[in-house]
Order: C-alpha cells, then structure tokens, then sequence
C-alpha cells in the first residue's frame, strides 16, 4: 500500500503514524520537530478515541499508566517550588519542560500501538546511526586537516555524546535480544553499533564514556543468554577506543582523567585535572551553597541563573553565569529542595523497577533495552542536567 492509499484509507491513523515516525527520526536532531511529532500523534489518538466515543475511559487508563504516581508526585513537587520560589513567574514557564514531558510518556503509553513502535524503533535506530556518521565525519575531517573538533552533529559534544549512548544501549539490546533475526539484519545492526560507539569516542564527552562502560556492565549482568553477543561488542569497542585514541591524544587524555577528574571531586587537596572538570567542581560548590540556604522548597525551577552570581564568586567558571549544575540531583535540589529531590529520586526508581517487571515479565531486545539504559542514564545525570533535555529525556 502506498501513502496515497494509507492515506484515504484511514486518515486519523496515517497522521498519528507520521507523527510518531517524524518524533523517533528527530530524537537525533531536532526539538521543534521531536515537539511536533509527539503533538501530531497525541491529538490524533485523542481524535480517534473521540471519534469511537471512547474518551471517557482515558482518565481510568492515564491511572493504569505504570508511572502516573511517581510523576505526580514529581510535577506536585515542582508546583510547590514554583510557588515558594525566588521568582514564581520564571519556575512556572521552567515547568513547562516537566508537563511536556510527563505528556509525552503518557501519550506513548496510552496511544502506542505494537505496529507502529516496531517501524519507530528502526526509524530511531537509523536515524542515530546517521547523526553517528554525521559526527564521525566532523571529527575525522577536522583531524585529516590537523585540528580537533569533538564529533557533535549540530549539538553540545555532551550531550551528543548521551544521546550516542541511549542509541547505542537500543542497537546493542537488539543484537543480542532472543529474537531471531536474519542474518542481513544482524549484520545491519553490528555495522550500526560499531558506528555508534565510534562516534561516542569521537565526542570526548567522559559521561558518555561512563555512560557505554556501564552500559555494557548491565548488559553482562543482566543477560540470561550466553555472552557470544556482548563480549564480542566489548572487545571491538576496546579496539576502537584505542585505535582513536592513537590517531587523537586527546580522547586518550580524555579517557585517562575520568579517575583523576572522580578522585579530585572528593578529594579537596587534589586539582581537577583540566578546565571542564574544575569547572564541574566549582558549579557543584555553588550548587551546594545554594542548597545550604534553601534546604526544603530550593530557590524554584529555572532560578539557578538568578542566584549564580550571588553565591558563585567571580571570576565566574569560564567568563560564564551558569543556568546549569552540571549534576541532576545538585541541580534539582539546589533549585528544589530535599522534597523535590525526593520526588525526582522516587520517579527514578519507579522507572527503574517498570523496566525490571517489563523485563522479568516479558525479555525482549526492547525490555531489555529499557532495563540496560536505566543504571548508564541515572549516571549520566551525575554531570550533566539530562533529564532536562528533550533529545534525551
């Protein structure tokens, strides 16, 4: 069936697909269109359910939905913050990140139908793989010309490098899912895994460095199969990163200082190793500062800004008034208190333990892939504010 036809066959469904398809193709790139694929697929499940006269049953189902306490709890702790913040008009507008996410996840889940998640998944997967060649390709043409220039395509070198590692986790988990897949397929996706991972080591981003090596911790650790797929994954990854790091001293650099970086984070008589990690270090003191002062509601969503240069000493980290921690649980409790710092841990492990049940109940390359990404995520958010961002949240 062509599109024309799908088309005149059931326009509600040809839109809602199209929305879910253009959301997984721009997870990559793009807000504004991650944004308006979700909204063309949630209006158009509402405007089928409305249509079979069926909305009265959505209240019941968003209860069902396995996260619907937990977030509210989180969005009711943000709600508090906001009110009692140091200035309510900016948490309020701040919030609006939360509730589109919290829409976002109970749109998939009440609109998700198994046809089109599986079509969405290798739409996510090939559009990862291309934003991994896209960032190769920056990085190796500026080495060819003598410069250094970290693999991004088009974002932050971090949070690019995030992005890699949550792609990397589904590839992975496909791979060594028990599904059998053809051949050709297997091959596809081991191509698709090794490109990913080369782009992860072309960022220079040591989150994501975190991030992969936890990851595949996780999968050894929870696989029941045996290892013939993972072990494989990690000796070629091990190739890879060494193989990069001869051609770029840098990410050699990079990948030696994550223990240096951890160990002058809890040890004050030992110098940050580089500029990004002493700057990481002076944001958390500042954040702490903050947290000092405001221990129970925080200063309200979106105020880390406003407050920097009160509690931030100049010269400020990198010329720079910061809006970003850098560290999650710094950052939300700084601008929350310990009660949002609660909700956000609780929301955490309700995710963590719908992942564990999905996986138990039903192992699969997706379960899996849900369940793996858990542990490297939450680590991720140690350096950076990723839940608060859409390409990764």
């Amino acid at each position: 069936m062509n599109i024309s036809e799908a088309f005149k066959r059931d326009r509600v469904s040809f839109i809602q697909s199209s929305g879910l398809y253009l959301f997984a193709a721009a997870l990559p790139f793009s807000v504004t269109l991650i944004q308006g694929g979700l909204l063309l697929f949630i209006a158009a499940g509402l405007w089928r359910r409305c249509a079979a006269g069926a909305l009265q049953t959505l209240p019941a189902e968003i209860k069902a939905t396995p996260l619907f306490v937990p977030w509210v709890l989180y969005l009711a702790a943000g709600v508090l913050a906001a009110v009692f913040s140091v200035s309510p008009a900016r948490s309020f507008a701040a919030l609006n990140s939360d509730l589109l996410t919290a829409a976002a996840f109970l749109g998939l889940c009440l609109f998700l139908e198994p046809r089109q998640r599986e079509t969405a998944l290798k739409i996510y997967l090939a559009a990862i793989t291309a934003a991994a060649v896209f960032g190769i390709s920056q990085a190796m043409g500026a080495l060819a010309h003598g410069h250094d220039l970290r693999a991004r395509a088009g974002h932050h070198p971090v949070r690019f490098g995030e992005i890699m590692v949550i792609g990397l986790t589904l590839a992975i988990s496909r791979a060594a899912a028990a599904e059998d897949l053809s051949p050709r397929v297997r091959r596809t996706i081991f191509a698709a895994t090794l490109l990913i991972i080369s782009a992860i080591v072309l960022s220079q981003s040591r989150g994501a460095y975190l991030g992969t090596a936890l990851v595949f911790a996780g999968m050894l650790a929870i696989k029941r199969q045996p290892k013939r797929v993972i072990i494989p994954l990690i000796a070629a990854a091990a190739v890879l990163g060494i193989g990069l790091s001869l051609l770029n001293p840098v990410i050699r650099y990079k990948i030696g200082s994550i223990f240096s970086g951890a160990n002058s984070a809890v040890n004050t008589a030992v110098n940050a190793p580089d500029q990004s990690i002493g700057t990481r270090l002076v944001l958390w003191k500042t954040g702490l500062k903050m947290i000092k002062d405001r221990p129970l509601l925080g200063a309200g969503p979106g105020n880390v800004k406003t407050l920097f240069p009160l509690y931030c000493p100049q010269p400020y980290p990198e010329g720079t008034v910061w809006g970003s921690l850098h560290n999650l649980y710094i950052h939300q409790t700084a601008e929350r208190g310990f009660v949002g710092l609660a909700a956000l841990l609780t929301l955490f492990a309700a995710m963590f333990m719908a992942a564990l049940r999905g996986f138990n109940r039903s192992p699969s390359g997706l379960t899996l892939w849900a369940l793996a990404i858990m542990v490297p995520w939450y680590a991720m958010n140690g350096t950076e504010i990723t839940f608060q961002h859409v390409h990764t949240s």
